[in-house]
């Protein structure tokens, strides 16, 4: 194609078509979802009636907030996550617990958490989010037997808000802004590079 009798337009006709064609794949990327559901951990009944419960992760005043953010943050590690995707989560997760404070300063006082879990399709979402509130049992579970809490000490968990799958939005707008913008400039930097390597050898040449 890039011959004697070679033109600028016969390199940026095929960049920008596969600039639109990129551009078309960029604003209709494959559909995600993503399944949420909100958990409590509650201190056990025993708790609600007496005060000398002997469990640390149960002071209703204050640890079972501080239980909860723990948890979630053994969760998010690099080899809790390598271990879930193991049992067969489908993609991204979060555990988020409800911070009563700041980002510069959290305070945890309510002890719930936000869960959120993706996948490629409705299903594999909520089976991810499945395979996430197990490994929030037993992480809880494997707490406070390491502590040795005897059963009926123990802290739990409850869901407070059922779940729910609905697609992940996606800003169409400004991933095809961008294909645009890279192909668009290809379109006009590559042939510009070409005929200038094209005159420099017809001047040595010469």
């Amino acid at each position: 194609m890039i011959g004697r009798r070679w033109r600028p337009w016969q390199l940026a006709v095929p960049i920008l078509v596969v600039t639109m064609a990129v551009g078309y794949l960029a604003s209709h990327p494959a559909p995600r979802f993503r399944s949420q559901a909100v958990f409590e951990v509650q201190a056990p009944a025993k708790e609600l009636q007496h005060s000398d419960n002997p469990n640390p992760y149960a002071d209703v005043k204050g640890s079972l907030a501080a239980t909860a953010a723990m948890v979630a943050q053994g969760l998010s590690s690099e080899s809790s996550a390598e271990e879930l995707h193991s049992r067969g989560l489908a993609a991204g997760y979060s555990l988020n617990p409800r911070n009563s404070g700041t980002v510069q300063e959290p305070y945890y006082w309510l002890p719930r958490l936000d869960i959120t879990a993706d996948g490629p399709t409705i299903p594999a979402a909520m089976s991810s989010l499945d395979i996430l509130t197990t490994a929030l049992r037993e992480g809880l579970i494997s707490l406070q037997d390491r502590a040795g809490v005897n059963p009926d000490d123990r802290v739990t968990t409850k869901l407070l808000v059922p779940p729910s799958t609905a697609p992940i939005p996606v800003r169409k707008s400004r991933a095809l802004a961008g294909v645009l913008l890279v192909g668009g400039g290809a379109a006009w930097l590559v042939p510009a590079w070409v005929g200038n390597v094209r005159r420099r050898r017809a001047l040595r040449r010469a």
